[in-house]
């Protein structure tokens, strides 16, 4: 039996796992089961499974604690993991207790994966990068396993925080629009009528470079959405879970949101107030990209919700002052900021980093906004 390891933090990269094995002939109900972390809930008759764990690096520990209590209960199992932080971070994986740790995207390789009867404890280096049209984004059988269906696949931009760049690599790939509009096509005939869609960058979509605007396959995919929906479903486009970065964001783009679709926000990727930091993350825009993104958005009566983040050691109490003046100029323009804390995510430029603590100005200031509700985002003082 193949079980797959759930949480509410990894429901999207599991419910995708789904709908790759069932390109391979591995059901759910019949072949793979469900496992909710922190549960008693596996029926299995049998000690020997292969159990099949995804996880960013901030829920490490949790499924680090989930595999040691199911290795006494299964202890002849195969315990086999994958995802962000184990694509960063294999060798502390390994140690953990996993008898497989897989480097990269499994898409390709998943049969080899779920056929494998024993191992010694090892990293499965994949050196293949999907092809997104080859994959349903969920299960078929049951197209209620979905949350969101993935564009694009890959980042140009390698920020030094993020490690999305380092897994996927820098060149784009795209869904086709006919593949999309195929898996949207079900989602409607199951009563599943909210459209959204996972993107690095939703604003990049059909751009080969992911650094330059592809209009025409930007409104072609809008517009073959709108058609698809018929007034009977609604469409969200570069609103979470995706954002747009904001040199992306101009009158034609958002235009196209407006026409199109059902957004009332947008996220935009900002991070800091500071050129210095914008440079020192290598975000490649500047403070101005971001002001120029929400001002546009809120002609356009689209509430920008941006993305900031702080706490990296190298800020200055400078950078810090410039990032919380750019905050409260874009929240009296009638913006919200989701702001957070520096994370040092393993495979990344700023892996070894230890993040610094908020500013005390910074906290004060997001204080007085957080219960009016124009800031948001998971502060850990």
């Amino acid at each position: 039996m193949i079980i797959l390891c759930l949480s509410k933090n990894n429901r999207n990269s599991i419910f995708a796992l789904l709908g790759i094995l069932e390109t391979y002939g591995y059901f759910i109900g019949k072949d793979v089961y469900l496992h909710y972390l922190k549960t008693n809930d596996i029926k299995s008759k049998t000690k020997k499974n292969i159990f099949l764990f995804s996880f960013s690096s901030n829920d490490a520990e949790e499924n680090f604690k989930e595999l040691k209590k199911l290795k006494n209960k299964f202890y002849k199992s195969i315990f086999i993991c994958g995802g962000a932080h184990p694509t960063g971070s294999p060798e502390e994986c390994l140690k953990a207790g996993f008898d497989m740790v897989v480097h990269g995207e499994a898409e390709d390789i998943m049969n080899e994966i779920v056929n494998i009867k024993s191992l010694k404890s090892q990293i499965y280096k994949s050196e293949r990068l999907a092809n997104l049209n080859n994959y349903p984004p969920f299960p078929l059988k049951d197209p209620h396993y979905s949350l969101y269906i993935e564009i694009t696949r890959g980042c140009p931009y390698n920020c030094f925080y993020c490690q999305t760049t380092n897994i996927f690599g820098p060149r784009p790939r795209h869904r086709s629009i006919d593949n999309i509009l195929k898996y949207c096509e079900v989602l409607l005939k199951n009563n599943l009528t909210d459209l959204r869609f996972v993107s690095p960058n939703a604003f990049s979509y059909g751009s080969i470079d992911g650094k330059s605007i592809n209009y025409k396959v930007l409104q072609k995919l809008l517009q073959s959405l709108y058609k698809l929906i018929k007034n009977e479903g609604r469409i969200f486009f570069g609103s979470f879970p995706s954002e747009v970065r904001p040199e992306f964001v101009n009158d034609d783009t958002i235009a196209l949101i407006k026409k199109y679709c059902n957004n009332k926000n947008i996220m935009i990727g900002g991070q800091s107030g500071s050129e210095n930091v914008l440079k020192k993350i290598n975000r490649k825009h500047t403070v101005n990209d971001i002001i120029k993104a929400a001002e546009i958005s809120l002609k356009y009566n689209l509430l920008p919700n941006i993305d900031i983040i702080s706490g990296f050691p190298f800020e200055t109490e400078t950078d810090i002052k410039e990032t919380i003046k750019l905050c409260e100029n874009l929240i009296n323009k009638g913006c919200k900021i989701h702001i957070h804390k520096f994370t040092p995510l393993p495979g990344t430029h700023f892996e070894n980093l230890l993040p610094s603590e908020f500013h005390q100005e910074l906290k004060n200031f997001i204080n007085k906004w957080i219960g009016k509700g124009m800031i948001y985002g998971k502060i850990k003082y």
